[in-house]
């Protein structure tokens, strides 16, 4: 076998169906080499099988344009594997395409899933706004869908907050979906991260965003459920959110409110608490001792006098301290005070 195992897990990505049990349960019996050695050798299902050798083909192309798509494709051997993706066991994904900044292992340990209708009441949007942009203030990362309502209004009210936010597409990373929200993936990219399972190029199908949303019920820690129908896809966020252990809660609308139904009957069947408060969600993450601005100054300048940056490079040096909002106010700082400047897109210090 010549593939190294992050090119065999990006081709299987391509071939495989995404959160495929019986794919995670033969890679964990075999290894990813033996179980590609059995299943080009056509030892394994013709739907596979068939496609593997072209998969490869591909995978390889993509692998070589990561760093001029500013992209990058994390395993579970990286140190950047989002580690509470274990719990899906043999249905956690084979890896991840990923592009933006921030570090998705230091995101996930303060992360807060907020998802719900596409056709949202301002009501919906409203709350959903809100909690991102408090959970933004508490340094907590919001994850969700970046579809519609809902998933915008939580995107958005993080962003505007200074604060960082996923987002999960069941398409490729670089397929701008719904194309209406090309400008917000873009701000999502800079100050967070986009990621998917589906590689480069790829559509997005209806059973791609039933099974993005165990991704995002498994890297976040809380679900919030703000409003669903009885038949909304959010609520098999939430209950995969229920399935692996994960606190999940639903908030009240009107009762005549068809956008609700399916919260409220959630609720009342004990699968969701109420949240009656933003701090009834927010009080369930530890709290965070704050770190001063010096410290992400002293940080940043050490970072500049190494080598002179791109923004993104600085914010990655910096993750584990400070989001990259708080790296572009301290750059701005630096660069008034005449301590830094920047050149052609790169900083360098003075």
């Amino acid at each position: 076998m010549k593939y190294d195992e992050r090119t065999l897990r990006a081709a299987l990505t391509i071939a495989g169906d995404a959160g495929s049990e019986k794919i995670g349960m033969h890679i964990a019996e075999h290894g990813i080499c033996e179980s590609f050695d059995m299943w080009l050798s056509g030892d394994g299902p013709q739907s596979l099988t068939h496609r593997l050798p072209n998969a490869l083909r591909k995978a390889e192309s993509m692998i070589d344009s990561l760093p001029e798509r500013k992209s990058r494709f994390v395993i579970p051997s990286d140190d950047e594997w989002p580690t509470p993706l274990d719990d899906l066991e043999y249905g956690a994904p084979l890896g991840l395409w990923v592009t933006g900044n921030g570090n998705l292992r230091t995101m996930s340990d303060r992360m807060v899933a907020i998802v719900g209708a596409r056709a949202a009441t301002a009501y919906g949007e409203r709350i959903a706004s809100e909690l991102a942009s408090q959970a933004a203030g508490a340094r907590i990362v919001t994850i969700s869908g970046a579809a519609y309502g809902i998933d915008a209004a939580a995107h958005r009210g993080s962003l505007a907050a200074g604060g960082v936010t996923v987002a999960v597409l069941a398409c490729g990373i670089d397929v701008a979906y719904p194309a209406a929200h090309a400008g917000l993936l873009e701000r999502i990219a800079h100050d967070g991260v986009i990621i998917s399972e589906a590689p480069f190029g790829a559509a997005p199908h209806k059973r791609h965003f039933l099974v993005r949303n165990r991704l995002i019920a498994a890297m976040s820690s809380v679900t919030v459920v703000v409003e669903a129908a009885l038949r909304s896809g959010s609520l098999s966020t939430s209950n995969w959110a229920a399935a692996i252990n994960r606190e999940v809660w639903g908030v009240p609308g009107p009762m005549s409110s068809a956008t609700s139904a399916g919260v409220h009957r959630a609720i009342r069947d004990g699968v969701m608490r109420i949240m009656s408060d933003f701090t009834d969600v927010l009080n369930t993450f530890p709290a965070e001792a704050s770190v001063s601005l010096g410290a992400v100054e002293d940080r940043v300048v050490a970072v500049l006098n190494l080598a002179p940056g791109t923004v993104e490079f600085i914010a990655e040096q910096c993750a584990e301290l400070c989001s990259p909002a708080d790296v572009v106010a301290i750059l701005t700082l630096l660069e008034v005070t005449g301590r830094a400047r920047q050149l052609e897109g790169l900083w360098s210090a003075l």
